[in-house]
């Protein structure tokens, strides 16, 4: 267990209370992790778009983003977030296979004011 400082926020009877609090949390910021999948050579090499998973377990709905050699990919590059569970977060980031030959790194992140931000990154070049 550990101790997290975070703003929680309460819904009743139409009213919005928003409070700072200190609390013992049962899923410490060091349970979250990351696992990054990235597509096999073959499906590069034949298929004209590619897809990289991440999928991150944590306590926190979590925020998903990527990047691509340490860079915002642009808003054409479709990016599918669900979240199955409040402990598994998937994110899908679908490129076209030419895009993705000419890239050295790919990083998925994860971010949430309650645990520090979690990244994976794997080298996808030759």
């Amino acid at each position: 267990m550990g101790i997290e400082n975070c703003t929680i926020e309460r819904h009743s009877n139409n009213l919005n209370l928003t409070s700072s609090s200190v609390f013992l949390s049962a899923f410490p910021s060091s349970t979250t992790s990351l696992h990054l999948e990235t597509p096999r050579f073959r499906t590069v090499m034949t298929q004209t778009e590619v897809t990289a998973t991440c999928v991150v377990h944590s306590a926190y709905d979590a925020k998903v983003s990527w990047l691509l050699d340490g860079k915002d990919p642009t808003s054409r590059t479709p990016v599918n977030q669900a979240s199955s569970t409040t402990q598994s977060i998937s994110s899908n980031l679908t490129l076209p296979s030419s895009q993705w030959k000419t890239l050295n790194t790919i990083t998925c992140r994860a971010e949430h004011r309650c645990f520090n931000t979690t990244q994976r990154t794997s080298n996808v070049n030759g």
